[in-house]
């Protein structure tokens, strides 16, 4: 029997945009669409109930809450409680899958000092050691100017400690310098005015933007990486003091248009990490492991916030540290917690509570993938208690979801390994660029064949992903390619063939197979030198 063969074309420039021309497939027509699809879409929302002295409130039933989604009461079609120890990695049941705890470490250097942050990677190689047992799985990055991937999910310890040890040696806060010269050119500055607390104004929240500008930058590319994994994922941010309110109000009148620009897009930016966020049903816990910065001293009598209830977990809601805190912002808007607490070990044992103790709450919508973000709100019936939900989600299409990870870096540092896929590279003797064949192939037992006019017919979706030294995604093709076999099993395996041009230089390339009715994906990496 003949083995199906895909081909295209594909002229791929480093650092530019990707341009593919296919081929017309050697192997059999395309088909139309192989079946139809009914799909039930339900939204599940994991929700954290905490009493008045910050412990997990365990009793509530169905009843006891209510859901709306952009102001509009949803009926809740399922109703759990999560409390027992999360299923062991090993385990692959649909359950196990969807509340399987994954933790995501992020170390943001961008507003932590040395000290501190090695103080609290200690506390941490302390919790490793001596709370986590082995029964969920952690992930570990580290943010300066962008996001990296230290380690892709696992449980080894070993290879935790290791990770934990490589963002020790790391530099914390290195383009301070590059930023404290940007300030010379401040046109306030150079007019010299006898105003330095308008100028210092002007400096923290122009420092403020440019150091947030890198935090949710990588952020939302840590919510992009891990959209398309299952389980109950929560990011842990250990990071220092990001203030909100970064000026004198005495000076803050608005006249000045810089200031408030920059604040503006200080704004805009957080509430980016927390749409994403919520997109990607990716909770963010807070660590603040340093002391509360302000820019203004508190004695300042128009100042926003009067200094107060700064210290201690900010887990309930008395404190006025959320006037002040992008940190508590991004926390509560995404269902996670902000500790505002120098105790490490004290924090860590909160979100590792929290994490093993919550409602599981599900609705159907009724509107369809629109590419639109929806509110949720949670309501609890009881008195006394605070609820930790996310705010929202973006509604896309699962296939958006995987492009989006498929575009990142990490997505080949673990890649899907659900369908076995395998990857040949050889040189082609071209005119002009370097010219690269590549042949991906996979078990035809992998494709869901459906009979169809007296054939089977079945749909395979074909990713391919090239990514330069540095890492950066400098190509990028999807393709669908529809098969159809006069047998129900046929032996030969899926081929899919693909003729690349790029720049000298080394890469690193990715072709993803999925197949359309089960989703499942495989992904096959290999580095090239031209």
């Amino acid at each position: 029997m003949r083995t199906l063969l895909g081909t295209a074309l594909l002229s791929l420039l480093c650092g530019g945009q990707a341009f593919a021309w296919p081929v017309p497939a050697e192997g059999p027509v395309p088909t139309p669409q192989t079946a139809a699809r009914i799909d039930v879409k339900v939204i599940n929302v994991d929700v954290s109930v905490i009493d008045a002295a910050g412990k997990p409130v365990s009793d509530l039933k169905r009843d006891d809450f209510e859901v709306a989604e952009d102001n509009q009461p949803q009926k809740i079609t399922n109703f759990s409680l999560v409390d027992r120890p999360p299923a062991r990695p090993e385990s692959h049941a649909a359950a196990d899958l969807q509340l399987r705890r994954r933790v995501i470490l992020l170390v943001d250097n961008n507003y932590i000092d040395k000290s501190d942050r090695d103080a609290a990677l200690r506390t941490l190689d302390q919790f490793i050691d001596g709370t986590f047992d082995g029964s969920y799985e952690w992930a570990l990055g580290m943010i300066a100017q962008q996001l990296e991937i230290v380690l892709p999910f696992t449980t080894d310890k070993k290879a935790i400690h290791a990770a934990i040890a490589k963002i020790r040696g790391s530099a914390t806060t290195s383009f301070r310098d590059m930023m404290d010269r940007s300030m010379l050119d401040d046109s306030l500055f150079q007019r010299k005015l006898d105003v330095p607390a308008q100028f210092e104004s002007r400096e923290r929240t122009n420092r403020n933007a440019r150091s947030l500008a890198n935090t949710a930058r990588g952020l939302i590319d840590a919510t992009h990486a891990f959209a398309a994994i299952e389980g109950k994922k929560l990011a842990v941010l250990l990071t220092g003091s990001i203030d909100l309110n970064t000026s004198y109000s005495s000076f803050d009148t608005g006249a000045d248009r810089e200031l408030q620009d920059a604040k503006t897009t200080s704004a805009r930016m957080i509430d980016a990490i927390v749409r994403e966020a919520n997109a990607a049903n990716m909770s963010i816990h807070v660590i603040r492991v340093a002391g509360h910065h302000s820019a203004a001293p508190q004695h300042d009598v128009d100042y926003h916030s009067s200094g107060s209830g700064i210290e201690g977990m900010n887990i309930t809601a008395g404190s006025d540290l959320r006037d002040t805190s992008s940190g508590w912002t991004i926390a509560s808007g995404t269902g996670g917690l902000f500790l505002s607490s120098n105790n490490v070990r004290e924090s860590l044992d909160t979100i590792n509570s929290a994490a093993g103790k919550y409602y599981l709450l599900g609705y159907e919508p009724t509107h369809g993938e629109d590419r639109q973000y929806h509110r949720i709100a949670v309501r609890v019936k009881r008195p006394g208690t605070r609820v930790v939900h996310r705010q929202g989600y973006l509604d896309l299409p699962a296939d958006e979801r995987l492009e989006q990870l498929l575009r990142l870096r990490v997505s080949i540092l673990q890649p899907a390994a659900d369908v076995p896929v395998t990857l040949n590279v050889s040189d082609l003797k071209a005119e002009g660029k370097p010219a690269v064949a590549m042949l991906a192939a996979m078990p035809m037992t992998k494709v869901t064949l459906l009979p169809k006019d007296g054939r089977y017919v079945g749909r395979v979706h074909v990713y391919l992903s090239i990514f330069d030294a540095a890492g950066n995604n400098v190509g990028f093709h999807h393709k669908v390619q529809d098969v159809s076999f006069a047998t129900a099993a046929p032996s030969d395996p899926f081929q899919y063939k693909m003729n690349v041009r790029l720049d000298n230089g080394e890469f690193t390339v990715a072709i993803t197979l999925r197949d359309d009715l089960s989703n499942e994906i495989g992904t096959a990496v290999q580095k090239i030198r031209l």
